[in-house]
């Protein structure tokens, strides 16, 4: 602790170092040096006065330590009365002893701290950054890095203050204390000033940062000062430390290269494996269950996920369909999203792809596939497997595949024995998994949303948002919610959509390769003056990460919604030795196999092609441009140690229904599964533009549904009409995309708060009120919304059961509605105020 706080106070304070070592203070002389160092303290510099003050707690012996400690304490007790010096000779003198009362003396040194004296603050700062102030209770470490981070950001105090206080940030206020220094430090980095620029790339290094301020640092060496020679001090003991990491990775390779000829060791670690396999087979209640490759699988899984919650074992199966499902977003077939109706349980296409050609030739949302050519996709047992159905309707591009296709409203017997003129032929052709959905709101704001990175997820969102601009786009909502990631290369893209060239996106290290940094290589496509907010819940990762967090460190524009996930590290799908993929003639030199092209070497002799399996390992982090990490950190019990992920600028909660409102939407649908389908399905017969307008937005307004009245008292349910509304412009919803030849997004303006507060956030850049435009008039929530709930029967509520306060809500409901209620309504009104009564 003494080398590491004497050689800050010299870098910090220029306090020539001391001519001789500290004399052995005297049992008896311990209160008189006190004193008279505190009477001298008046007439010397701030250095001077921490000089002093080491010198006497260091030159303490044992047998006057106590002493020495107790003469402290009580001098301590009546600081109040002295100079700001004296208060600071006492508490340097506290921390050098070693031994001190660490609330007291941080209490003491924040109070000093905002004194106000630029030169007395410095001296404060650089003893706030003893390690040993980590020891403080939870309570008070919280004060003392409130007080540090108000003073780094405080724009009135002097730079080298701020700066210094931003090392003490650093050292004391965790991972978040971390990305707040930082951020102080690179705005000064950043600045116009040679001289501040200056002061950051030295604090930047003395917080271990060489990468960030090297080019700075560089220019510093070359000074013939005092500061030159630090700034080449520091790069010289990078370099050191770079070539000691080499050495130790050739040491470890070395050591490598010489176990592989095969030693007692492993020949044994293989029998400990053959043991237990047979150990599992012989005595497991479940051994009868897992063959022997299986249980090989499991156990190569549980060695990678043993390192890192992100490292695992991809049997060739999985890494196919991660391939394919994650990586590629590309495949021959129809184009469609497919699965078995869970009502009917027939095959049914529950979204064509817009751009594939199953669209294109006619089909719709809820149609079924009841045959594939001469192929029924039903069988004795009710629908073929999944799986079966799709690879039947995959193939190569430019083939034909004819279904057959069954329409509510047909006669059922249709199902087993379809006709011809229900068959459709389609031209399969290459299909791109679109990963871009988007749609622009009133008041030109383009909402834009990334499901995931794939290779071509930056081209689409390019697309969509110049489609966006020539419709009059005025700013941009990118919605990374539920994105849980993709391809590193893609977010640097996507990130440059927004930001011009040369910008610094992410840099990955690791503890093999060299550090890498990732920068934008082309002018922004989005107008650097054009605003933009950028949404993230709590199931955004990896590269949403990147993208926020770096638009955020760069001040593009603000994040809304919840802490992001916090997955900060880089995983590669690592081939296995000895367990290659299959071979085939690649037909369209995408350097992929597809099912139809022919193998040329099939290592197994199944017919299909295999990849072999993949180890998908973590090896690097990532940092974003502030070289803050996003990575959330897990101790050896699994509890958070660092929350990490992205922080939002705006945090706003998503929706919450009640409960009992979700059981009764389930109920609903469930029980009258067929009831609001069929009534959009008969509104959609009436009158299809306006049911088109009104998926959009139909301003809240349950009247504007034709016969919604007798509609809604039809279903004898207790949600309210705006529930039932909420669930009537769903349907429409999903049935106005196939209409538009368009998905929209996840997010809806009209019932999402998270969107709400975004476009807030958005037109207030603009200098546009939301309330002058009326659809967002009509149907944003009020702000203060949670304040307005706090009511009588929410107060009651909280004292009640779950299910007391369940009837009560239904109870609410029913009175709310203000509409004569039927006899059943009635009935479920008694039920339930005589339940709450009782309880």
């Amino acid at each position: 602790m003494l080398l590491s706080f004497t050689l800050t106070l010299a870098l910090s304070l220029s306090s020539p170092a001391a001519a001789a070592g500290p004399a052995p203070i005297l049992h008896q002389d311990a209160g008189a040096l006190l004193d008279q160092g505190l009477s001298a303290g008046r007439d010397q510099s701030v250095a001077e006065v921490l000089e002093a003050a080491v010198r006497l707690a260091t030159g303490t012996g044992a047998d006057s330590a106590a002493a020495f400690r107790g003469a402290l304490e009580q001098r301590l007790k009546q600081a109040d009365a002295l100079p700001p010096k004296a208060q600071l000779f006492l508490c340097c003198a506290s921390v050098q002893s070693g031994e001190f009362d660490r609330g007291t003396v941080a209490r003491r040194l924040v109070k000093l701290l905002s004194g106000g004296d630029e030169e007395l603050g410095r001296g404060v700062a650089v003893l706030l950054q003893d390690t040993t102030f980590r020891e403080l209770k939870d309570k008070e470490q919280d004060e003392l890095v409130k007080a540090l981070q108000a003073a780094a950001a405080n724009g009135d105090l002097a730079p080298a203050l701020r700066l210094e206080t931003a090392v003490a940030l650093h050292v004391q206020g965790g991972a978040d204390g971390q990305r707040a220094a930082r951020r102080e430090m690179m705005d000064f980095l950043a600045s116009s000033d040679p001289g501040m620029r200056a002061q950051a790339a030295l604090t930047l290094a003395r917080v271990g940062d060489m990468e960030t301020p090297r080019a700075e640092l560089e220019k510093l060496a070359r000074l013939p000062n005092a500061t030159g020679a630090l700034a080449c001090a520091y790069m010289k003991q990078e370099d050191l430390r770079r070539l000691y990491d080499a050495r130790l990775r050739k040491l470890q390779k070395d050591k490598a290269e010489e176990a592989a000829g095969g030693s007692v060791a492993a020949k044994e670690d293989l029998k400990r494996i053959e043991r237990m396999i047979q150990l599992i087979g012989d005595r497991s209640l479940e051994g009868d269950k897992h063959d022997r490759e299986q249980l090989i699988d499991a156990a190569l899984d549980g060695m990678l996920s043993s390192l890192d919650e992100h490292s695992s074992y991809l049997t060739p199966k999985a890494y196919q369909r991660f391939e394919q499902d994650l990586l590629s977003a590309e495949y021959g077939g129809i184009g469609a999203y497919v699965g078995e109706d869970p009502d009917d349980h027939l095959f049914t296409i529950t979204r064509p792809i817009y751009s594939g050609p199953a669209y294109k030739a006619g089909l719709h949302s809820d149609d079924k596939i009841v045959r594939i050519d001469d192929w029924p996709t039903l069988g004795p047992d009710g629908t073929k497997p999944t799986d079966e159905i799709i690879k039947r309707l995959k193939g190569k591009p430019g083939t034909t595949v004819k279904i057959y296709v069954w329409r509510r409203g047909m006669d059922a017997a249709l199902i087993d024995r379809p006709t011809e003129d229900m068959a459709i032929t389609i031209t399969r052709a290459q299909i791109e998994i679109p990963p871009v959905s988007g749609q622009l709101l009133p008041g030109g704001i383009a909402l834009v949303q990334l499901d995931h990175f794939s290779n071509v997820a930056s081209s689409l969102l390019q697309k969509k948002l110049g489609e966006f601009k020539q419709q009059g786009m005025r700013g941009v909502i990118l919605d990374l919610r539920n994105d849980s990631g993709g391809l590193l290369e893609e977010a640097v893209r996507v990130a440059n959509l927004f930001l011009p060239k040369g910008q610094l996106i992410v840099t990955t290290e690791g503890r093999v390769e060299e550090p890498e940094r990732k920068e934008t290589q082309r002018p922004s496509f989005v107008p650097m003056d054009m605003p933009i907010a950028v949404l993230v819940n709590r199931f955004s990762a990896s590269a949403s990460e990147i993208v926020s967090g770096a638009l955020q460190d760069l001040k593009r524009g603000p994040i809304v919604g919840q802490r992001s996930f916090g997955k900060g590290s880089v995983q590669q799908l690592l081939a296995i030795n000895g367990e290659p993929d299959d071979k085939f003639d690649d037909e369209n030199g995408n350097g992929r196999h597809d099912t139809w092209e022919k193998l040329t070497k099939d290592w197994n002799g199944n017919g299909e092609f295999d990849y072999g399996p993949r180890a998908r390992m973590t090896i690097a982090r990532y940092l974003l441009p502030s070289r803050r990490s996003i990575h959330r950190e897990l101790g050896e019990d699994g509890k958070v140690l660092e929350e990490g992920g992205v922080e939002p600028d705006v945090k706003v909660a998503p929706r919450r229904w009640d409960a009992w409102k979700l059981e009764e939407m389930y109920k609903l649908q469930k029980e009258q599964s067929r009831k609001i389908p069929d009534y959009v399905e008969k509104l959609y017969a009436q009158d299809k533009k306006r049911m088109n307008e009104l998926a959009v937005c139909d301003l809240d307004d349950s009247n504007a549904y034709p016969g919604f009245e007798d509609f809604y008292n039809s279903l004898g349910t207790v949600l309210a009409p705006q529930d039932v509304r909420f669930l009537v412009r769903r349907e429409a919803r999903r049935k106005a995309q196939d209409d538009r030849g368009a998905a929209f997004p996840d997010g809806d303006f009209q019932e999402d708060p998270q969107l709400q507060e975004a476009i807030r956030v958005v037109l207030k850049e603009l200098g546009t009120a939301p309330d002058s435009i009326p659809e967002f008039a009509r149907t944003f929530e009020p702000l203060d919304k949670d304040k307005q709930n706090d009511t009588p029967s929410k107060i009651l509520a909280s004292n009640l059961s779950d299910t007391a306060r369940t009837d009560l809500r239904t109870a609410m409901t029913l009175i709310k509605n203000g509409k004569p209620l039927t006899e059943k309504q009635l009935q479920e009104l008694e039920r339930a105020l005589s339940n709450v009564l009782d309880k």
